[in-house]
């Protein structure tokens, strides 16, 4: 089963798909993250938005895409710069409101002729990592890198090996300062995670590994047990990132309950993102205005440790991950917010 458009098909693990039947079902907060919704998830397929965070536009070598550029005049950095590096289309399991559904979850035989490279081909080809590896050491102000896909931690241990050695040399040789890594393999499949996948990330110094978890009941002994050893053997910082799902999370309770068991494990809350406008999660969309209150009311019960992560929207056609203030604790006008360009953009 996959959308018009040809993406996102239903994979079930399964660990998936215990962890489904024990909290709910289909209808469960599980089961709505992962079990396919043909009509609601191709409702607005001939009016909705694909790629709202236009990183299409931005891929600016094979999969790499450099949305937030840093700056360099006279050859001294003015600022830093961070990329995005889509190296693979696949997952152990569909999110059904991914962002990037035009591209993920195409099948290994399908090449399309627009989009960005991983529309092209399920995996990069050698030249392209090395096209990647080049841009990096001719861009000084380029300092980070976030790994992501589909999910890096599904591909193939040598096409990994190919990725991460790469860019640990790169760190080595002063070219990159943070590598980080996006997976939700630990949550969706931990068995698929073996002894190689933490020794391929220990070759990274400081590895970051950013974590979607959207649930508290998706913390389970085995998904903890891998994040526990990526800790351990591959001496990463693990950081949750969590996307705000109407029926799934958008009350204070679960989000509590999520943040301090993230926090009891040694994982850091990072971001709560509000969903993004894809056509086919539309029908996830908290109303900004339910969703900034939900936050109001949460930030004063938790502790620092506890609410480390930020609330933000991630401007759509625009720059930046813009946060919503904290606690009610500033007069505030929400009629509309500021990107990092200084752009306009009014709530809904």
């Amino acid at each position: 089963m996959s959308l018009p458009h040809g993406a996102l098909p239903e994979l079930i693990s399964p660990h998936l798909k215990k962890l489904i039947e024990e909290t709910g079902g289909v209808d469960g907060p599980i089961g709505k993250q992962f079990v396919a919704n043909s009509k609601m998830e191709g409702k607005y397929f001939k009016t909705g938005n694909k790629d709202p965070l236009i990183e299409d536009e931005f891929e600016l070598a094979p999969g790499l895409v450099y949305k937030y550029q840093g700056k360099v005049k006279k050859g001294k950095v003015l600022y830093y710069g961070r990329a995005l590096w889509t190296v693979c289309r696949f997952c152990s399991a569909y999110c059904r409101f991914c962002t990037r559904g035009r591209e993920v979850g195409l099948p290994a035989t399908i090449s399309l002729d627009k989009g960005g490279a991983i529309t092209k081909n399920p995996y990069l080809k050698d030249e392209q990592i090395n096209q990647v590896f080049d841009f990096i050491k001719k861009r000084k102000e380029l300092i980070e890198i976030i790994v992501s896909g589909g999910d890096p931690l599904v591909t193939p241990k040598t096409y990994l090996e190919k990725i991460i050695n790469g860019l640990a040399n790169l760190q080595k040789n002063g070219f990159l300062k943070i590598i980080r890594v996006g997976t939700r393999v630990p949550i969706s499949n931990p068995l698929l995670v073996k002894d190689w996948h933490y020794n391929i990330l220990s070759q990274i110094k400081n590895p970051y590994l950013m974590v979607h978890i959207n649930h508290p009941k998706e913390l389970t002994p085995e998904t903890i047990s891998v994040l526990n050893n990526f800790r351990k053997y591959a001496l990463a910082t693990v950081m949750s990132q969590t996307v705000l799902l109407k029926g799934v999370n958008d009350d204070e309770k679960t989000l509590s309950e999520l943040f301090l068991k993230l926090a009891e494990e040694g994982i850091r809350p990072y971001y709560v993102f509000q969903n993004d406008p894809v056509y086919w999660a539309k029908h996830f969309t908290v109303p900004i205005k339910k969703a900034i209150k939900i936050w109001q009311n949460l930030r004063p019960k938790l502790s620092g440790v506890v609410a480390t992560a930020r609330f933000v929207i991630d401007v759509p056609f625009g720059f930046g991950k813009v946060p919503i203030p904290e606690g009610n604790a500033w007069e505030v006008n929400y009629k509309f917010y500021r990107d990092f360009r200084g752009n306009k953009n009014f709530l809904k």
